[in-house]
Parts: C-alpha cells; structure tokens; sequence
C-alpha cells in the first residue's frame, strides 16, 4: 500500500531512516525513567488512534487489528483517565467517548474541555471577550469566513460534511500560507486566527491545492496544549503523570506540558517539518507503528510498560 500523503519515493525513505533517531529503542529507556505511574493520556483522535476510515479496527497496510482495543481496555482497567484531545467538535467527541467507555474530551483544538460524557462543560473564548455558547455565531457573523474565501478561492472551501457539525469554530480544507493568513486575519478581525491541524490524505475536485490541511478558525489563545495544561491544573494530574500522543505538528506543543509526547509514525512522514522540532524536543517520541498501532505502541509502553510487537503489525508504507 502506497504512503498517501504524497511523498516523494527518496525523501520517504530519508524520513525513515531519520525517524529511527527518535524512535522507543533510541529515547524511551532515559524518558521514561523521568515519568511517575501514568495517570492520563491526551489523545488525538484522527490520524492518531484511529485507522484507515477513522475506524478502531482497520489497519494500515489493509486488514483488521484488536490490539488497539486491548490497550485501551487494560489501560482503563488500571484506572488511566484516556482523555480525547481533537479538532472534533464536542456533538461528535462525546458520542465517541460514550462508544468507548470513557469520559472526558477536549473538542475543538481547545476551546470545550468536557467532564463526565458531558455533563460538565468548560469553554475558553480565549481573546474574544464573547459568552462561549455564541462563539460560532460570532465568528461566523464577523464577516471572516466570507473574507477568507473571497481572499482565496481555490485554495479553501469547507471540510464538508464534518464542518456541519460545529458548536465552535468554522471548520475548512485546503491550502495556505499561515503567516500571511494570520497577518490579514489580524489586521481586519483582531482576536480571531487560522489554525493548521495537519494534513489531510484527501483530495478535494474544486480546490486547486498540492495537498490538503485541515484549518480551523478559532479565538487567538486558544490551543490544544493550553486546554491540556488547564486540565491538568484543574484535576491536580503532574506533568510526570501525563503522556500525549497525536501525529500534526499542531500536537507537538503537547510536548511543552506533559511528561512524554509519542508522534504516530505516520505523522512524522506526513509533516517533513517535524525533523527539527522532534530533535529539540527531548520527551518526544516516534512510534514504530502507523495511526491507530503506532497509537497503541505508546500506550504499551508508557501505561503497560510493556513492549510492542516486532512483527506483523508494522507494514512498510512504500
């Protein structure tokens, strides 16, 4: 099965041999001596702990895999809080924490944090002084989304169906140059930014792009790692208590405030970008498995303390 992120064949391979510098065998041993008893993990969803289709279950490389789910029941059995950290909005993260048996998601890169399926509910406007139930509203009412796709048509549309299903933040696919977006953004709509969550293995017929992202416009100061960092003040959980695992290079800052950050393999070859910033980063890992098993590899190690499968579950994507 070919990589379908659109990698060229020679700087696949150098990203391979690269992500061997980073890998469990190389950083894990001296990491994870610097961690307590994992009480919780922050996960990506997309790209992250699910598989091809989004599904728990399938496999990259074709096929279906249980080890996922057996992680995730022991790890919940040792009572380790499995906490869903996405670009999904709440509406869809708390059907899936339901699924799953857990009970707490941070939705929408930070913006709702949600406790007990739901029932509890904490959202952060971040610079928009604006009542959190009204922030699609605003941000839709602002005039920004309109300015954004008059300012760059081709090059963004919606991230249809999923954006349907927003409580938040406007949800779009396509391709842009950040800083500049940023730049425009906050000189006509002060408080408001474009965030980058990683690149999509999607193809759109009317965008004119080289390779799909996943953008979402949301409150400045606002992120992923910020809510995390909240969450852990708010329930008293040390940063050598938490490990993160996500695959963007928007999940990386995760490594700024828990213990260990694992980036799925499949991450890593996705975002070339990634080099630097994982060799800076000392609590960072790159899994040997791709999406939902590079996913469970992490939860083998850091919560079971175990080792993960040397064969049969880790396909070449060349």
């Amino acid at each position: 099965m070919g990589f379908p992120w659109g990698l060229e064949e020679n700087r696949l391979e150098e990203l391979q041999r690269l992500a061997a510098e980073f890998s469990p065998a190389r950083r894990w041993g001296e990491l994870a001596e610097s961690l307590s008893p994992v009480r919780v993990v922050y996960t990506d969803v997309d790209g992250t702990m699910l598989g091809p289709g989004a599904s728990f279950f399938t496999r990259f490389g074709g096929g279906y895999t249980l080890r996922p789910a057996r992680v995730l029941v022991e790890a919940l059995g040792r009572g380790v809080d499995v906490v869903l950290v996405s670009g999904r909005s709440g509406y869809q993260l708390r059907e899936n924490v339901r699924l799953l048996g857990l009970r707490n998601y941070i939705a929408e890169l930070g913006v709702e944090i949600g406790y007990d399926q739901g029932e509890r509910v904490v959202v952060d406007t971040g610079d928009l002084e604006v009542p959190g139930e009204d922030l699609y509203r605003y941000i839709t009412e602002s005039g920004a989304v309109d300015f954004l796709f008059r300012r760059y048509p081709g090059r963004l549309e919606y991230h249809t169906p999923w954006s349907r299903y927003r409580e938040h933040t406007p949800l779009f696919r396509g391709f842009l140059d950040l800083e500049e977006v940023n730049r425009e953004l906050e000189e006509r709509f002060p408080g408001l930014a474009l965030v980058d969550n990683g690149v999509l293995p999607f193809r759109s017929p009317t965008l004119e792009v080289s390779e799909v992202h996943a953008y979402h416009l949301m409150p400045r100061g606002v992120s992923k790692e910020k809510a995390v960092q909240k969450d852990m003040e708010l329930r008293g959980f040390s940063r050598e208590e938490t490990v993160a695992v996500g695959d963007s290079l928007a999940d990386l800052a995760f490594s700024e405030v828990v213990g260990a950050f694992f980036l799925v393999r499949n991450g890593f070859l996705a975002n070339p970008g990634a080099v630097e910033l994982v060799r800076e980063r000392a609590n960072v890992v790159v899994t040997k498995g791709y999406l939902n098993e590079g996913w469970a590899e992490a939860l083998e190690l850091a919560v079971l303390g175990t080792c993960p499968p040397t064969r049969g579950e880790e396909p070449s994507p060349s």
